[in-house]
């Protein structure tokens, strides 16, 4: 099977739990789940990629690797962040690299070196994310969604309940930088590498903005209107609040 193909089968797969989403709309389809409260508890707050294949945690493409070091020690050492970690196939990474002159082949040994180097700065413990060990397949992405969480918690669990979807960590960046962050994902999920031509108007690409209260959650899709356009209507904002204290 070539990775076209697999492409092809899991975005099919992927077909009724959107479906079942679409609707209703997110709102009220998160608003139904009994355990959405699982959702919103990390198991560790390390920093991993936005990549939909590095799940949990917190949030930044290619670990910080893209922006100024000093503000990236600073972000994290206020999100209290406890570890650091680099993945296989990053393209912050590759961007990185292409960005500073250097050869993209070698766009995660960028990855890791930066990591490393901001782990031992903030005394935490590193790790490496093999392609084995992430959650998508090696060769493409699988997000049709980007979640843009104002909360600092959320994660998507196994997929099945809220799909896969790259993770942009609102809550402890800016509104510039979680921007590129998600216009990021979107050129990914568009481009070759991600399911590039069967995002349609019929099956569009996600912004999804969670935040803890609806005037949270509106201010955060007047900030990804500014991304929306991009793809036209092969992109729409969605969104959905969690309030701890409302469970």
């Amino acid at each position: 099977m070539t990775p076209n193909e697999n492409k092809i089968i899991i975005f099919n797969d992927q077909q009724p739990l959107f479906q079942k989403i679409m609707e209703v709309g997110f709102s009220s389809y998160a608003s139904s789940l009994k355990n959405l409260p699982d959702f919103f508890v990390l198991k560790d707050r390390a920093i991993r990629c936005v990549d939909e294949g590095t799940p949990g945690g917190l949030h930044s493409a290619g670990s910080g690797i893209l922006r100024d070091k000093q503000e990236i020690l600073k972000i994290f050492r206020d999100a209290k962040v406890m570890g650091i970690t680099s993945h296989d196939g990053c393209g912050a990474a590759k961007l990185y690299a292409r960005t500073n002159g250097l050869d993209e082949s070698k766009g995660d040994e960028c990855g890791k070196k930066f990591a490393e180097e901001i782990a031992h700065e903030l005394a935490l413990p590193y790790y490496h994310i093999t392609a084995e060990e992430m959650a998508r397949p090696k060769e493409f992405h699988i997000a049709r969604v980007a979640y843009y969480d104002g909360t600092g918690t959320f994660n998507f669990g196994d997929g099945k309940t809220f799909p896969p979807g790259f993770i942009i960590s609102r809550k402890i960046q800016s509104e510039k930088d979680s921007l590129f962050e998600g216009s990021l994902g979107l050129n990914i999920a568009f481009g070759k590498n991600g399911f590039g031509d069967l995002l349609t108007k019929t099956d569009p690409f996600i912004l999804v903005a969670i935040g803890e209260t609806e005037k949270d959650v509106d201010n955060l899709k007047s900030e990804l209107k500014k991304l929306k356009h991009t793809f036209g209507n092969k992109v729409i904002i969605e969104s959905f609040v969690f309030a701890y204290s409302s469970f």
